[in-house]
């Protein structure tokens, strides 16, 4: 599924849907904007999409009640990239063939304890009568669990409340979003599996603290 590029690999493409990773630059420069297109190799993209991202769980519908505060993204606007800034926390991305509608989430640690996966399914079923059997969700690059250790009120806080996805003191988080995914009854995941902090392409706040991002893409096509 997945196609490599010199800077970008490509997630998903079919007629009317396509999704990618790009890490040429640091994206973290666009964060809260809206511009037109900035990925040269994508003709079709008209405006991309930049959330001011605050590791929540609120989801803005794109046209509708739009807000740059939120960490998940809803539309079925075509051509209009929605963009997800990550250095280590799980972009998910989503797609609905049948209604041709998509979101884009952000999903830290903060994010899949508070399920932001479970909000975007509510508002695309309120907003476009989604139905989870036809979704299909997108785990980009984040980090891993052998690379995530946490500890003192972290790891207090997930022995209690998410111990089946604790390994020691390491927390597995898209062995989390899976089970969220498949209790919402989302069963076609693709989990590209690539490590934000192993793979040395890709920027990695656990490693070095940095403040530059890459960014995870999905859009409609005409």
């Amino acid at each position: 599924m997945a196609t490599n590029r010199q800077n970008h690999i490509t997630l998903l493409e079919n007629n009317s849907i396509k999704a990618f990773i790009a890490f040429d630059q640091d994206y973290n420069i666009f964060r809260a904007k809206i511009c037109n297109n900035i990925f040269p190799w994508e003709d079709s993209i008209k405006k991309c999409v930049f959330l001011n991202q605050i590791h929540s769980n609120i989801i803005t519908h794109y046209k509708k009640d739009f807000h740059f505060n939120a960490d998940g993204i809803i539309s079925d606007e075509k051509n209009v990239a929605l963009c997800i800034l990550s250095a280590d926390c799980l972009p998910l991305l989503l797609y609905d063939d049948k209604k041709k509608t998509i979101a884009a989430l952000h999903s830290g640690r903060k994010g899949c304890f508070e399920n932001i996966l479970k909000e975007a399914v509510l508002k695309m079923q309120e907003s476009f009568n989604t139905q989870t059997k036809n979704l299909k969700l997108i785990i980009s690059t984040g980090i891993c669990a052998k690379n995530y250790e946490i500890n003192g009120e972290i790891l207090d806080y997930s022995k209690k409340n998410f111990a089946s996805f604790l390994h020691e003191n390491k927390l597995d988080l898209k062995a989390l979003v899976k089970f969220q995914a498949n209790n919402l009854g989302i069963k076609d995941i693709f989990d590209i599996n690539l490590c934000t902090f192993d793979d040395k392409r890709f920027f990695s706040y656990r490693k070095n603290q940095t403040q530059k991002r890459i960014v995870s893409v999905i859009y409609l096509k005409d």
